[in-house]
């Protein structure tokens, strides 16, 4: 990942920790910057191709970093204080989550699209979200951190986000995803009127919380 918004959220959200896991590491540089500002003591850089593992091996000569081809968790076996699953699908972080099982640690994850599905695989499945920051780096993101926990959210919060509504920032996404929905509305087919009306209501509401 490019050092852009994106990455600059990401490194705030990570707290001094012991081990960091960078699951689609790319190049390491998310990696590095932790090291540089002494939030870790070492890493783990995953990739599910050799070469971005390779580049991220030069980058990081020097520091305390074990690099693993891995599709997500699947052949990571040491224990982790912090995972980052940054510029993926929702569907594909969930799939990457579903290898995790119980283990305690905090999840730092900014998928590219669908966000509300990946709030309910994470409401379903023993995780709870305590932070939500908005990012706009050309296109819209949200970045969560997430712990393991309980947490009951509704249709609303699925879309809204239960955190990032009481941000004043969200009333700008809100405004774009209106404004998108409504040029939308205009070409579908009945089937789907209902539901873009739906959403158009719930961001509505966020507007006027």
């Amino acid at each position: 990942m490019a050092r852009n918004k994106r990455f600059n959220t990401i490194i705030s959200l990570i707290e001094p920790v012991d081990t960091l896991v960078d699951i689609g590491t790319d190049h390491g540089l998310v990696i590095k910057k932790a090291f540089e500002l002494g939030l870790i003591k070492k890493a783990i850089a995953a990739d599910i191709n050799p070469k971005p593992l390779n580049q991220a091996n030069e980058n990081l000569k020097g520091y305390p970093v074990r690099f693993i081809v891995s599709d997500g968790f699947k052949n990571i076996k040491e224990n982790f204080d912090t995972a980052i699953i940054a510029g993926m699908g929702s569907h594909t972080i969930i799939d990457i989550l579903k290898d995790v099982a119980d283990l305690e640690a905090t999840f730092i994850l900014q998928p590219n699209d669908k966000i509300e599905l990946l709030r309910a695989f994470l409401m379903h499945n023993n995780y709870k979200i305590v932070d939500e920051v908005l990012v706009h780096d050309k296109f819209y993101y949200i970045v969560l951190k997430v712990v393991r926990g309980k947490m009951n959210l509704t249709k609303q919060d699925l879309i809204l986000g239960p955190v990032l509504i009481n941000k004043k920032e969200a009333k700008e996404y809100y405004h774009f995803k209106l404004k998108q929905l409504n040029r939308i509305i205009k070409t579908v087919d009945n089937e789907r009127f209902n539901e873009i009306s739906e959403l158009i209501n719930i961001y509505k509401k966020g507007l006027d919380q």
